[in-house]
């Protein structure tokens, strides 16, 4: 949990960097391929770091999981038990995203993975209506960030929230990342958990339509969208709370009317719930993780889908260095690549029929991705919409 000085990068050298790192039309780098649609995975087809719900690890010789395939003569579509219509036409997908100060490159892997991932959706589901949604694992609280300064500029991080900090100092008469301070207004949602992503790590307002705090399928350039979004940065809060951003995230009091996410979860979609993070989600410290035990934390989420289990898919990229077959390093250095074991997410993550386990560890987070798309595809198969 403690900031390193070797993982601080200079903010200015940063902001040069990520100016450099986009092409003329302000577009970062996109993989385009999905692939075809996925079967059913088995534990011997994934690849290493890759776990079914069973904590099978991938490259072994375990059979099917039962709980990811319809049995066999099975049709989905029929409603011939009474239950009417199955399919899924909608898809929330929610990313929690740690933003702590080791997790640089857990989240270039996640952005660089998602065109792949979003093209085999594309590709594999029958649903053409999505949300997308990106939160941190913290409140926007910025005590833990950076500032650079001088008399006539700031840049600092995280953003937008720095900025009140900045603002209210002796640098009142200057900018903030490119903002001058009298016009510098930070929503009451940015220090909120669950609040969805609208700024990058410096600031910038990423393109979201209609100044909402989710993306629809329709987003111009959605690739390029969720970079900036899932770009949250590396200056958040050492007190990671994945889960309580999550249930936030899915609460009444956050998608009600005039929430900040109003209308992102749907009782008739399926929910996708990623999770990426280096670090177990326990409240072991008072005052610290998230509150409560996996199993309330599953009967939540449940809650959230108005008690119907197998309408959420539950993703985990997390440490696994307890698992056989993990790829994490054995011994976790919070200052150097690797992931802390996380049995309590691992444990959240395995209760979901659609859960899978990847490694955060991991250098390329796209086989991950893509053979969760077969698991989504099957919840939407069996998904009967509510009402």
């Amino acid at each position: 949990m403690a900031r390193s000085m070797s993982h601080r990068v200079h903010l200015w050298f940063a902001w040069a960097l990520v100016v450099a790192c986009t092409d003329n039309d302000g577009q970062r780098g996109e993989l385009t391929d999905g692939g075809p649609p996925l079967e059913g995975p088995t534990a011997a087809s994934l690849p290493p770091g890759i776990f079914l719900t069973d904590g099978e690890a991938g490259g072994t010789s375990a059979g099917v999981d039962d709980k990811l395939d319809l049995p066999a003569g099975d049709d989905s579509s029929s409603g011939d038990d009474g239950l009417g219509p199955r399919g899924c036409d909608k898809v929330d997908f929610l990313f929690v995203i740690d933003n702590s100060n080791s997790m640089a490159d857990e989240q270039s892997s996640l952005i660089a993975s998602f065109p792949g991932f979003i093209a085999a959706i594309e590709n594999t589901l029958e649903a053409d209506d999505y949300h997308i949604m990106a939160i941190s694992t913290d409140d926007g609280d910025p005590g833990n960030g950076d500032e650079d300064c001088d008399f006539q500029q700031c840049i600092c991080a995280p953003a937008p929230t720095c900025c009140q900090d900045v603002c209210d100092t002796i640098f009142k008469g200057t900018t903030c990342n490119g903002t001058p301070c009298d016009q510098v207004s930070i929503d009451a949602c940015e220090f909120q958990y669950g609040s969805g992503r609208q700024f990058d790590q410096y600031g910038t307002r990423c393109s979201i339509a209609d100044d909402r705090r989710y993306m629809l399928q329709s987003q111009p350039d959605i690739v390029s969208t969720f970079a900036c979004t899932a770009g949250i940065g590396a200056f958040g809060s050492g007190d990671e709370r994945p889960i309580q951003a999550a249930l936030a995230a899915l609460g009444d009091v956050q998608n009600g009317p005039g929430g900040c996410n109003e209308g992102f979860l749907r009782d008739d979609a399926i929910l996708v719930l990623v999770l990426i993070t280096d670090e177990e989600d326990d409240n072991i410290d008072v005052g610290e993780g998230s509150p409560g035990e996996p199993a309330a934390w599953y009967e939540a989420v449940v809650a959230a889908k108005r008690g119907v289990p197998d309408a959420a898919v539950v993703l985990g990229l997390v440490g696994d260095s307890n698992l056989p077959g993990g790829l994490c390093p054995p011994v976790w250095d919070p200052d150097e690549d690797g992931g802390e074991a996380a049995p309590r997410l691992q444990s959240f993550v395995q209760m979901f029929s659609g859960g899978v386990i990847g490694s955060v560890c991991s250098t390329d987070y796209t086989p991950f991705f893509l053979e969760a798309v077969s698991v989504i595809d099957t919840a939407c198969d069996t998904f009967v919409p509510v009402g």
